[in-house]
């Protein structure tokens, strides 16, 4: 029997090839984003039950509202955006509290943590390197800690950025961001230029 090769979609082709009915989409969808979405997760919270459990919800409650959804601009950012608002929702449920983001910054929940899976944006910083800029990046207000990890470990647009983070622009990103790059540490001064380096170069290229 002659079976013709599916081909692979990417991420917004295979969003409206999900939207229109096509339930293998939604099935490549979730295995090109998985990896990155579990990481992002785990920056929230270190129960990984929760964070596996939270993007498997994220994933039903599409496939159950699929007639109702749009066309998404970027799919990653959508994806991000739906499990950080879900995760907060859990993380807020299981502590009993008012405010989530009050209680974030008090415990200061959300840590950037490097490993070798992590989806580095710069291949020329070492892990060293990698694993300065964790450390006193965590020093920084959690909102910048997160700008922080979505555009360097990411490599996303700052417009996705404010996307997920319901900011009201890319400016606004953009300005959060390079605060918290001129809070770090003197500690990181040797590696301080070639991080910002590295970021004009990106935005150049975007």
């Amino acid at each position: 029997m002659n079976l013709k090769k599916k081909i692979p979609f990417h991420n917004e082709e295979a969003w409206q090839a999900f939207l229109k009915g096509d339930d293998e989409a939604i099935a490549q969808i979730y295995d090109e984003n998985i990896d990155r979405l579990y990481n992002y997760g785990r920056q929230f919270t270190p129960n990984k039950a929760i964070v596996k459990d939270t993007i498997q919800d994220v994933f039903i409650q599409l496939i159950d509202d699929r007639k109702n959804l749009n066309v998404a601009k970027s799919v990653r950012a959508y994806l991000f955006s739906c499990l950080r608002r879900r995760l907060m929702e859990t993380l807020k449920k299981d502590r009993k509290i008012i405010d989530v983001d009050a209680e974030m910054v008090k415990n200061e929940a959300f840590y950037i943590t490097v490993d070798p899976s992590s989806y580095f944006i710069d291949s020329k910083l070492s892990l060293d390197q990698k694993k300065l800029l964790e450390q006193f990046c965590n020093e920084l207000p959690i909102r910048q800690r997160e700008i922080i990890m979505m555009r360097f470990f990411e490599n996303m647009p700052y417009e996705e950025i404010a996307e997920v983070m319901g900011l009201a622009n890319a400016k606004t990103v953009r300005t959060m961001m390079y605060r918290g790059l001129n809070k770090l540490s003197d500690s990181l001064t040797p590696y301080k230029s070639q991080l910002l380096q590295t970021l004009l170069l990106i935005d150049l290229l975007n």
